[in-house]
Order: structure tokens, then C-alpha cells, then sequence
């Protein structure tokens, strides 16, 4: 980034999309987004061992979920060098468990981020499944996919409830400019 490519990564080159305010349509899908009920089994507990803990200072904050270890720590440390508040996770499991854990009973646990900078190829599965529990449990974050996949993996992550899509290469600074809104 900023000239460097990072190695071990896709990352570097512009290439972004951005769903929703565009002047045409959102995107070729044409198949309605499903409705989704709001999930009443029980979420496992969030656990400081697998994301750091997000931060309730009044920062934004991020949850970013990439197993690609080069890229996953260069966003973060531009999106801390923005004042982001930033967890880091590298599967469907521990994102999941960190999202659920912001929604757990008691009222001393965390917000949910207000981002999600997502991965779709995950080791453990897909990031589309972190969508659509993002959506199904009403959580306002807002989510960005950032992805290899192809235009079919896009619409679909875009029916889940993904607000932007940015195809790797990641154009860092398209990314910044959405995330300040």
C-alpha cells in the first residue's frame, strides 16, 4: 500500500464498487433478497482470546475478518492510523463469536463495530454467513466486502445486506472514503 505491495497478498491495486448512492442500478441481481427472522438460538460468548476487545471510547470502531495475516494487519493499521478502534479475526467461527458477544445480555457488553470489513474465502466458510447474521440479528454495522470472488458471490453477498463491495486488489483509499461517511 502506498506503493508497496504487501507480500503474501492480493492487496495493492485500485479496483473498488460501492453499492448503494450510485447513480445506477445497485447491481445486476435480480432475485429479491430473502427476508431473514431474527435467530433465536443462544450466541457463544465473545472471547478476548480470539479478537481484541472492541473499544467503547466514542472511536469508531471496526471488526475486521481476513485470514490473509499481511493483508488482515495492513488494514488494520490504517484503519487505527485513522483513529479506528480495530479487532481482527481470521474465521466465520470467530467473527461470529465476537459479533454475538456485542449483543450478549447484561448491559456491560461491548457495541457491535460499527464496520465489518469482510473477507468472503474464509478457511472455515463463507463471509456471506456473517452478513446475513449481521442482518438477522439488526446490528448496525455496516458491512464491506472485500473480495477475489466473482460477480455471483458479490450479488449475493449484496442480497445478504452488504452495503459495499470492494474486489481485491483493495483501492485503500476508495475504502477510507466510505468508511468516513
Amino acid at each position: 500500500m502506498n506503493g508497496t505491495e504487501v507480500k503474501d497478498s492480493e492487496w495493492g491495486l485500485p479496483s473498488a464498487d460501492r453499492w448503494p448512492g450510485t447513480s445506477g442500478p445497485r447491481s445486476d441481481c435480480t432475485t429479491p433478497a430473502p427476508k431473514e427472522a431474527a435467530s433465536k438460538s443462544p450466541c457463544p460468548q465473545y472471547s478476548p482470546d480470539t479478537a481484541d476487545t472492541p473499544c467503547t471510547s466514542g472511536k469508531r470502531s471496526v471488526l475486521i475478518v481476513e485470514d490473509d495475516r499481511a493483508a488482515r494487519r495492513a488494514i488494520g493499521a490504517i484503519l487505527r492510523a485513522q483513529g479506528f478502534a480495530v479487532s481482527e479475526v481470521t474465521t466465520v467461527a470467530d467473527a461470529l463469536r465476537a459479533l454475538c458477544g456485542s449483543r450478549a445480555s447484561g448491559g456491560s457488553s461491548p457495541q457491535p463495530p460499527d464496520w465489518i470489513v469482510l473477507d468472503l474465502m474464509l478457511p472455515d466458510g463463507c463471509g456471506i454467513d456473517i452478513v446475513r447474521k449481521v442482518r438477522a440479528e439488526h446490528l448496525a454495522s455496516k458491512v464491506c466486502v472485500v473480495t477475489g470472488c466473482g460477480s455471483e458471490m458479490l450479488c449475493e453477498a449484496e442480497r445478504a445486506g452488504a452495503e459495499h463491495a470492494f474486489t481485491k486488489p483493495l483501492d485503500v483509499q476508495r475504502l477510507m472514503t466510505v468508511m468516513s461517511e
